[in-house]
């Protein structure tokens, strides 16, 4: 009864494309007299919850050494039975990134490849991580390696063995800025942390800043559009009721700043008259907040929180009241762009010709008219070369789409401002 010999079945298997001769048994032979094959193989360790086979391989190193130099190739037979064999087939200068990440062992450089339910091949380096050599299997090309065919296999990416050390160190995800803010201006033994979380608001808002910190020193330099100083009060009471405005406006001054502001969990009544006295500007983290949210809905210039943060005392609701205001009328504004595309067309139409228009098709839908100079406005800008919606010519107006498309248009510019990036020729 002949016993079942994966490399004399492969080395058969070769002799119909290649002449074979045997170096070294059946484990090396050479194809041709232009490749040499060193053939291992290894019969499944068994199936586990995720891998189909576990196969052990070592690779000889004085074996490698006496041939690396030729066209030269590492064969793996991993054994599933008689009838079923994958072949991982391993150029030398393919093995010479793998073994240098492999510790010598009795003169042999050992590795598992591991099949995964999902059919792929993984080469495992044990203590150290795996390669995805899927791309390996069956790869009967021993061309020498100029003249390989214009695929070839190559490693997938390293992926290093983590430890239940290293896991536990993985970062967690970032916290979003609001429940920062919440936490750290209550986080009085770390006071850092708020001032690390106020310079991450400035930033956001558009102010350029850098965190200074530290005994004698200010929290926040913001340095443009204007200089002043933010002073970060954590405290685990509800309110401040003590301020040491002499020593802020020393560092305003220091800093060549125009104004200060200080931010914590709130103030007391007094403290905030105080602050009108001395010219500081207070913001209780709750107000912080919802100017933050203000700004993720629409983003404002600096300018127009600089207009807020220079009034003296408290800063209330009714103070960032006008934040709102600006986004409200930029949302009029969008609204009132896409009531004049609606009332355009292919027709070159004057202003009074098209005002008509709108003002009928306002009085049927019972929404507020849009003056004459709010409608010439929107013209300009719409006929404007970077968006091309609205045609003028002779002081007539009509568009290059249909009112459908001109809507998509202006959309589908102002994504491409926003996502693509810039290119100048």
């Amino acid at each position: 009864m002949n016993t079942f010999n994966p490399k004399k079945l492969l080395i058969e298997t070769l002799r119909n494309q290649y002449q074979i001769e045997l170096i070294r048994g059946s484990d090396v032979i050479a194809l041709n007299s232009k490749a040499i094959l060193y053939i291992r193989y290894n019969k499944n360790a068994g199936a586990t919850k995720n891998l189909i086979g576990k196969f052990w391989f070592g690779i000889t190193k004085s074996e490698y050494e006496k041939y690396s130099n030729h066209n030269f190739f590492i064969a793996c037979a991993c054994v599933f039975g008689p009838g079923e064999i994958d072949y991982l087939i391993f150029p030398s200068d393919r093995f010479d990134e793998i073994k240098k990440d492999i510790a010598l062992q009795s003169g042999q450089w050992k590795f598992n490849l591991l099949k995964t339910d999902e059919k792929r091949y993984h080469l495992q380096i044990p203590k150290k991580g795996k390669y995805d050599v899927t791309e390996f299997l069956n790869y009967f090309d021993f061309s020498p390696r100029e003249f390989r065919r214009a695929y070839s296999p190559e490693l997938g990416e390293f992926q290093p063995k983590v430890t239940k050390g290293e896991i536990l160190a993985i970062p967690k995800k970032p916290m979003p800025l609001e429940e920062e803010l919440l936490m750290t201006v209550k986080d009085s033994s770390n006071p850092q942390n708020f001032e690390l979380a106020l310079e991450k608001f400035f930033t956001e808002i558009g102010f350029p800043c850098k965190r200074i910190g530290g005994p004698g020193e200010t929290d926040i330099l913001v340095l443009e559009p204007v200089k002043f100083v933010v002073d970060g009060k954590s405290t685990k009471a509800d309110a401040k009721s003590a301020i040491n405005f002499t020593r802020i406006k020393r560092h305003m001054k220091e800093s060549n700043g125009e104004f200060m502001v200080i931010v914590s969990v709130g103030f007391d009544p007094a403290v905030g008259k105080d602050a009108e006295i001395e010219g500081a500007t207070l913001i209780d983290i709750q107000t912080l907040i919802t100017v933050l949210k203000i700004h993720r809905e629409y983003v404002l210039s600096p300018f127009d929180y600089i207009e807020i943060l220079r009034q003296h005392g408290m800063v209330t609701g009714e103070k960032i009241g006008p934040l709102r205001q600006k986004i409200e009328h930029q949302i009029n504004m969008l609204n009132k762009s896409m009531i004049l595309l609606e009332n355009l067309d292919f027709t070159p139409r004057n202003i009074d010709e098209i005002k008509g228009r709108i003002d009928l098709y306002c009085e049927q839908n019972q929404i507020l008219k849009i003056e004459r100079n709010e409608i010439e406005s929107l013209l300009i800008f719409l006929s404007h070369d970077l968006l091309r919606i609205v045609n003028q010519k002779d002081n007539k107006f009509s568009l290059w789409f249909t009112p459908p498309l001109s809507k998509e248009k202006l959309k589908s510019t102002i994504r491409m401002l926003c996502t693509k990036p810039l290119e100048v020729e």
